[in-house]
């Protein structure tokens, strides 16, 4: 198995930066918020740690800018070669769908003549023998066999369409919503970007059926 490559992307700036963060969970740890004192500490901590972060950016967002560029040229070039094989694919592929649905339809078509024919010649056989039997006398055998329901084993051909090594098809189920207010209720999804904005908008001024709206509050951090 290939093993991934690590990229170094180290620089004097990024590893001042990195030295730097690793010192500020042990202060985290270390402070216990129990005054108005130490509240004061662990909002300092803070403030440093928002700072920190504003200098990390600094430090590694060119970085991660460059690569991000590279990344998307590649991708660009990438798809421009394949571009002419995903055309040629999208004219082949439908064709072998098509070609494979229309034998498929032929190959039903002839399984219903087979067994209509099977059938006739059932019903045929039945009823020579239900009128041999009422020639011998024997009605009440007679009127059995005719109202006995008809049996035709069933007719299974096999596919006509060629096998091509590394081709196949797959069945695969869609759907279309054709009348929404028909759908039933646990296949309806929430508008959670709406319900959201609501609540944010309105602060809980407005309730929402089958909708909690609270508020949490957080600690933002400035740096300096």
């Amino acid at each position: 198995m290939e093993t991934a490559r690590i990229i170094n992307i180290s620089t004097d700036e990024t590893e001042v930066v990195a030295k730097k963060a690793l010192t500020i969970p042990e202060q985290a740890r270390a402070v216990k918020v129990v005054d108005s004192e130490t509240y004061s500490q662990a909002g300092e901590i803070l403030v440093t740690i928002k700072g920190l972060r504003k200098e990390i950016g600094a430090a590694f967002d060119p970085i991660i800018k460059k690569a991000h560029e590279a990344h998307k040229e590649a991708k660009a070039q990438k798809d421009k070669a394949e571009a002419p094989l995903i055309e040629a694919e999208n004219i082949i592929k439908p064709a072998l769908a098509a070609y494979d649905r229309e034998q498929e339809r032929l190959r039903r078509e002839e399984e219903e003549r087979q067994r209509e024919i099977a059938r006739k010649a059932e019903e045929e056989r039945r009823l020579r023998e239900a009128e041999q039997a009422e020639k011998e006398g024997r009605n009440e055998e007679a009127q059995a066999i005719i109202e006995e329901p008809v049996y035709v084993p069933p007719v299974v051909l096999e596919k006509t369409t060629p096998k091509v090594q590394g081709i196949s098809m797959q069945k695969v189920w869609k759907f279309r919503v054709t009348n929404e207010a028909l759908i039933p209720r646990e296949y309806m999804t929430p508008d959670m970007v709406k319900i959201g904005g609501v609540a944010r908008a309105t602060k809980g001024s407005i309730q929402i059926p089958g909708v909690e709206i609270y508020s949490e509050d957080i600690v933002k951090a400035g740096a300096r």
